[in-house]
């Protein structure tokens, strides 16, 4: 049998392992509603979606510079947060995997 202090330590354990994978489930969330918007703005708005119709390669440069290019911003902003939220994941896991020593399912 365990004595209180034994018990109290692995309550903690398992609190802090149910807190970290809490934190992991809303950030696969995160990056899933990211992932998402990021889909639906390079599908539908107007400026990432467009033709290129020249020929002559040094104009694409400055189709940034043209009217739509909040598109393109908008996009580049998604990507990144993804990224951020992506990356903020494994870091958890990884740590829970560190603390507990064994593998933690997402």
């Amino acid at each position: 049998m365990r004595s209180v202090e034994e018990q109290m330590k692995e309550i903690n354990r398992r609190r802090t392992i149910y807190t970290e994978q809490k934190k992991i489930r809303r950030l696969t969330g995160l990056a899933t509603v990211l992932g998402i918007l990021l889909i639906s703005a390079m599908l539908y708005i107007p400026g990432v979606r467009g033709n290129v119709e020249t020929v002559n390669l040094s104009y694409l440069g400055s189709t940034i510079l043209g009217p739509e290019a909040g598109g393109y911003v908008i996009v580049a902003l998604l990507a990144f947060a993804l990224g951020v939220t992506v990356t903020l994941m494994i870091q958890k896991k990884r740590k829970i995997n560190e603390s507990t020593g064994k593998a933690v399912e997402l």
